[in-house]
C-alpha cells in the first residue's frame, strides 16, 4: 500500500467519523476488485483510493471504495476548513478531477466545492425495534419461527458454499447485470482478512436443510451494516425477515446501536421492505470530480 497499513489504522482508530469501509482491512479485501491501489497521506489525511474502469474500461477515474458504501478521507482530528479545502484541490490534481469519493454525513469533508449526490440509505435504532418494527413485519417472523427457519452466523464451510451458488443463481435471474459483479475470490478475501479480526459476519437462513437467505455484514464502533445479500427465488415466508432480526439482536449483543440496511435504488419493493423495520434514511454523500466525462457517466448509472 501506499500508506502503511499500521499507521492507517491507528487514524481510523482515532478518527470519530471513520467507517468500517475507510479502514485498511477493507482497503486490503478491495484489492480482489481493483489492485491499483492510489490510497495517499496528505497532512495527517488518509484517503482509501483505487483506480477503477467505467463502461467496460473505456472510462478510467478513482473511487474511494465500491460503490453503495460510504468511506472517503480520515483522519485523528477534525482538518480545519483550509486544510479541508487543500485536500480536496490536492485530489482533485491526483485523479485529474476523475473521482468518486463516498461519505457519511458527518464527515467534515463534505464541505467542498465539487457536485455532491446524496443516495439515502435506511437505519434502524436497535434498541427500538420492537416499538417499530409494523405488524406485517411482526406477523411474518413469527410464521418462519413456527415454520422452523432457523438463522445464524456463517461459520461452516457449506454457508459460504450455499451462499455463493444463491448469488451465483440470483445472476441468472436478474434481467439487467448489476454495475459490478463480485467474485469467489473477492468474498473468499472477506473471510481471510476480515472474519478473524470480527470486523465482518456471514449470516444464512436455512430451511431444514435448503438455505433461503443470507448477509455479508461489516461492523463500525456503534453500526453493523448490511452490505450483501443473496436469496433463493421464492424464499420460505418470512425467512428474509427473520433474517434481519436475527442479524439486530445479535447487533444489539455486541453493542452496536444502529443497523444500515443500504440504500435501495429506486427499487420500491425493497424500500417497503426496510421501512417494515421502522427505519429513517441518511443521506450518504457522493462526492464527484469535475471531470465531466467520468462523473455524467456515474450519474446516469446511478439514476437507473
Amino acid at each position: 500500500m501506499p500508506v502503511d497499513p499500521e499507521r492507517w489504522k491507528k487514524v481510523w482508530d482515532a478518527c470519530p467519523w471513520a467507517t468500517a469501509f475507510a479502514s485498511p482491512l477493507w482497503h486490503a479485501v478491495t484489492e480482489e476488485i481493483e489492485p491499483s491501489d492510489a490510497s495517499f497521506e496528505y497532512k495527517g489525511i488518509i484517503t482509501p483510493l483505487r483506480k477503477i474502469k467505467l463502461a467496460k474500461g473505456f472510462i478510467r477515474g478513482y473511487e474511494s471504495t465500491v460503490p453503495g458504501v460510504a468511506a472517503g478521507p480520515v483522519s485523528r482530528e477534525t482538518p480545519d476548513d483550509q486544510t479541508i479545502d487543500e485536500y480536496w484541490q490536492e485530489l482533485n490534481r491526483r485523479t485529474s478531477g476523475r473521482f468518486l469519493v463516498h461519505l457519511r454525513p458527518d464527515s467534515p469533508f463534505i464541505r467542498t466545492e465539487f457536485k455532491k449526490l446524496a443516495i439515502p440509505t435506511h437505519l434502524a435504532k436497535i434498541k427500538e425495534r420492537k416499538e417499530r418494527i409494523s405488524r406485517h413485519h411482526r406477523r411474518k417472523i413469527k410464521k418462519a419461527q413456527e415454520a422452523g427457519i432457523r438463522v445464524s452466523p456463517a461459520r461452516r464451510e457449506t454457508d459460504f458454499e450455499a451462499y455463493m451458488e444463491m448469488y451465483e443463481a440470483s445472476l441468472k435471474r436478474w434481467r439487467k447485470r448489476p454495475a459490478r459483479v463480485y467474485s469467489k475470490e473477492f468474498f473468499d478475501r472477506a473471510r481471510e482478512v476480515l472474519l478473524p479480526a470480527d470486523a465482518a459476519c456471514f449470516f444464512m437462513a436455512w430451511d431444514a436443510e435448503l438455505p433461503q437467505a443470507g448477509a455479508f455484514l461489516l461492523y463500525e464502533t456503534k453500526r453493523t451494516v448490511y452490505w450483501h445479500g443473496v436469496s433463493v427465488e421464492r424464499p420460505a415466508a418470512g425467512a428474509a425477515h427473520l433474517l434481519h432480526w436475527a442479524i439486530m439482536e445479535d447487533s444489539e449483543r455486541r453493542g452496536m446501536e444502529e443497523y444500515d440496511f443500504g440504500p435501495s435504488p429506486g427499487l420500491l419493493g425493497v424500500e417497503r421492505f426496510k421501512q417494515g423495520f421502522g427505519t429513517q434514511t441518511e443521506d450518504q454523500i457522493t462526492v464527484l470530480g469535475p471531470a465531466k466525462l467520468f462523473s455524467s457517466y456515474f450519474l446516469k448509472r446511478t439514476n437507473r
